[in-house]
């Protein structure tokens, strides 16, 4: 295997993760020119169409099972360079998922020790929900995620890492759970479906028989937590999330039950035989999770 093969199967890669030649450029600090000789070459080397040029790409049948082989070989060069190095630093990629409340709560203090250990691994966090992490996953798009499942089927391995514990926010003081009459006409704000938190809205409206949740869809936890503040709703997240946000918002907060209000944020990966070398460091840097009752005290107000 060549050292240009090799680049033209991490230039391949980038194209499929970022969507576009001109970003898959911007990643790797090249031009775009570069990008496409080098799409173009392994087209040609191997007799096949790999990728529709549309925005964003799409990748054909062809170039989908190029690609399995593509991440594999350019992990696996990373990683052998990385060990035969002196010291054994972790080169290459580390591709992160997360759901947005533990990227803006966690990850901060965790990403930045990693990086000042270890500044040649190139960190990339994308954020979603849950479901979609996974599948990313699963699909070999992401390394690790961090997510909210107990379960994730056979192929992913779960490693518990945060305790949670979920409340209910408001814009005006909680001094218990709305009645029911309340629910019926109070909205929700939260993510897409496919979060962890969302399903727990729409549990804990089924324990109160309220049968047809009315739930606005947000893409930002910004934006759920400055619309809950005006008063447009209520929403369901971390203690810990809304700690962050109190000294811009005016909330309120009420803990759930502890059978839905306890939750614990696992990292999803692929089996430890496939890691590279930047995922082992990166795993073995995680935290073990607290046990509960040293999690952070309920706090309601």
């Amino acid at each position: 295997m060549t050292v240009v093969l090799i680049r033209s199967l991490e230039i391949f890669r980038a194209v499929v993760d970022t969507g576009s030649f001109s970003a898959a450029a911007e990643r790797l600090h090249t031009v775009q020119s570069n990008v496409t000789a080098h799409v173009k070459k392994l087209e040609s080397e191997l007799g096949a169409h790999l990728l529709e040029r549309r925005s964003p790409v799409v990748v054909t049948p062809a170039g989908r099972q190029l690609l399995g082989y593509a991440r594999r070989i350019v992990e696996l060069h990373d990683d052998a360079l990385a060990r035969f190095r002196p010291g054994g630093e972790p080169l290459g990629e580390l591709r992160l998922g997360s759901m947005e409340t533990t990227a803006a709560v966690h990850l901060p203090g965790l990403l930045t020790a990693l990086s000042r250990r270890w500044p040649q691994l190139s960190v990339h966090l994308r954020t979603g929900t849950s479901g979609e992490l996974i599948e990313a996953v699963r699909a070999g798009q992401l390394d690790a995620a961090f997510v909210a499942a107990e379960d994730a089927g056979d192929e992913l391995a779960l490693r518990p890492v945060f305790r949670e514990r979920l409340v209910l926010v408001s814009a005006r003081p909680l001094p218990a759970m709305p009645a029911r009459a309340e629910l019926l006409r109070t909205p929700f704000l939260a993510f897409r479906q496919g979060c962890g938190y969302r399903r727990t809205i729409e549990l804990l409206l089924a324990e109160r028989r309220v049968p047809a949740p009315r739930i606005h869809e947000f893409g930002s936890l910004d934006a759920i937590v400055g619309c809950v503040s005006a008063g447009m709703g209520l929403a369901v997240l971390p203690a810990s999330t809304v700690e962050q946000y109190r000294q811009r918002f005016e909330l309120h907060t009420l803990p759930l039950p502890a059978a839905l209000g306890d939750v614990t944020t696992v990292v999803a990966t692929l089996s430890a035989a496939s890691w590279s070398q930047g995922l082992e460091v990166f795993m073995e840097s995680l935290p073990e999770p607290a046990p509960w009752d040293a999690a952070p005290a309920r706090r309601a107000g």
